[in-house]
């Protein structure tokens, strides 16, 4: 018989906690609840208001792993829904994780967090965030995006934006941007001319097409997460890899200094350490007085069509 907790009042039942997810160090279920339920500050902060889709993967990564947006079979009915149009009209349910009892019965399930850029109480593809994933094609490595990373965050800031960084969990970086709101063709629009930009800049180190034989030894410059039907790995959830990494936030200080991936790699042991130091670096994503309009001119969305050049699916970004 699973235990059962009762978390804030709900009564959640938790199963198989001693079984093993993260091969690579034996990290089992339950210590994966105990991080998230030590992280739950922080994560909910990121969670609140987003409509999510979950990568599951309840016999670890090697085992069978898939997205999801549609709430669960046996959801409870306290676990907060709504309702969203998605494509040629269709409407659907997903899960809004916005309290401890809901972070917990996902956690359960054994997933990754991804969240788009916008806040359903804003309305559906009226975005809040801009991201940028900073994807390398090996051997191409995280070290190899710091200088396509400091060049986006000089860049945006020449726009009056200001950039925050965190790892992907996965190879890369994510640069995450709070802005007023806009409707995410335009960021998604505005993001692309900088993608495009950042190539013309630096052609020998970025690349703006997902083409994978364009990719060996570049930094892919990812900008379709932008749009509204998308979604990006929350901060700090853990990812489906051998070892229990986590999409972590990080200082600008640690991605210039970085001289080795393994720099910019944190399992959930880390983390609990990082936020008595650091706080959560991305407290200012959160703060609606720091977010700043697109410049005039910028991201209008008449310029933006599908060139095939950034369209990755949330399946394939879960891989990065």
């Amino acid at each position: 018989m699973s235990p059962i907790a009762e978390v804030e009042g709900r009564r959640i039942a938790l199963k198989n906690l001693d079984k093993v997810i993260h091969p690579a160090t034996g990290t089992t279920k339950g210590e994966l609840l105990h991080y998230l339920a030590s992280t739950a500050d922080p994560l909910l902060g990121h969670l609140r208001g987003r409509l999510l889709a979950f990568l599951r993967y309840p016999d670890g990564p090697d085992g069978q792993r898939f997205f999801t947006k549609n709430p669960p079979p046996g959801t409870p009915s306290w676990v907060t829904t709504a309702e969203v149009t998605r494509h040629e009209g269709e409407t659907a349910r997903q899960v809004l994780v916005q309290d401890l009892p809901s972070l917990m019965w996902a956690a359960n399930l054994v997933v990754e967090f991804h969240a788009p850029m916008w806040r359903v109480d804003a309305g559906v593809g009226v975005a809040d965030r801009l991201v940028f994933d900073l994807d390398p094609g090996p051997p191409a490595t995280i070290v190899d995006c710091r200088a396509v990373a400091v060049w986006l965050r000089e860049r945006l800031r020449a726009d009056g934006l200001t950039a925050y960084a965190k790892t992907s969990g996965s190879k890369g970086l994510h640069l995450l941007v709070p802005v007023a709101p806009t409707a995410s063709r335009q960021t998604t629009a505005y993001a692309r001319r900088l993608a495009q930009e950042a190539a013309r800049a630096m052609p020998d180190l970025v690349v703006r097409k997902m083409t994978r034989s364009l990719r060996p030894g570049k930094v892919y410059v990812d900008f379709s997460q932008n749009a509204a039907a998308k979604t990006t790995a929350a901060p700090y959830t853990p990812r489906a890899r051998p070892e229990p990494a986590v999409s972590t936030p990080v200082t600008w200080e640690e991605v210039e200094e970085c001289r080795d991936p393994a720099e910019l790699s944190f399992l959930i042991d880390d983390i609990p350490g990082r936020l008595d130091r650091h706080g959560d670096l991305l407290a200012p994503l959160l703060d609606l007085a720091r977010a700043r309009p697109l410049p005039t001119g910028a991201g209008s969305g008449d310029d933006f069509e599908d060139d095939g050049d950034g369209e990755g699916d949330d399946e394939g970004a879960a891989g990065r």
